[in-house]
């Protein structure tokens, strides 16, 4: 089952699903904008957040761009006061995909195509019941400065998140711990 995109493109037969979808701008923003976010926090190191400036900025302008990563920063914010376990993520310009980064990428796409049950069921992923509100209001400023740009996301279908959680879930079940 492809989770989030149509991908028929036979000229990418070896590159995993993955890099491909990364290769969209909106997405790629979205996922290397929370990285380097997240890992400027861990790091301690500005150089990580000027990269998601200079992205956003080539991208969208620098004057939506501060709108834009003002979002951005309130949403990890947000997160990392309501998550029930600490964010996990991998490395900027990683070629994979996370759950959490799934997720994110689920919230601020349904955010943007009005898909409350998609939204909802990402916001719950990343935070307790009680916070999803928070995060989907975190959220709003990222993801409608984004559309407001034309870098709007693909769908990414709230069955798609329910995936994520169900293999996520069977994946936790059966690791081990020595």
């Amino acid at each position: 089952m492809r989770m989030f995109f149509d991908d028929d493109d036979s000229r990418d037969t070896d590159v995993c699903a993955a890099v491909r979808y990364l290769r969209r701008e909106p997405e790629n923003l979205v996922v290397n904008g929370y990285r380097n976010w997240i890992l400027g926090m861990v790091e301690k190191d500005v150089a990580h957040w000027e990269q998601v400036w200079n992205s956003h900025a080539r991208s969208l302008g620098p004057g939506p761009a501060r709108i834009a990563i003002d979002g951005l920063q309130e949403l990890v914010r947000t997160l990392g006061a309501c998550a029930t376990c600490p964010l996990r993520f991998h490395r900027p310009d990683t070629g994979h995909l996370c759950r959490d980064e799934c997720l994110i990428l689920g919230l601020i796409a349904g955010l943007q195509h009005g898909d409350e049950d998609a939204a909802w069921q990402s916001a719950a992923g990343l935070s307790c019941a009680t916070k999803c509100g928070q995060v989907m209001a975190a959220s709003g400023t990222y993801a409608f400065s984004l559309k407001h740009a034309d870098r709007v996301l693909l769908p990414v279908p709230a069955a798609a998140i329910r995936d994520i959680e169900l293999q996520s879930a069977q994946q936790s079940a059966s690791t081990t711990l020595h």
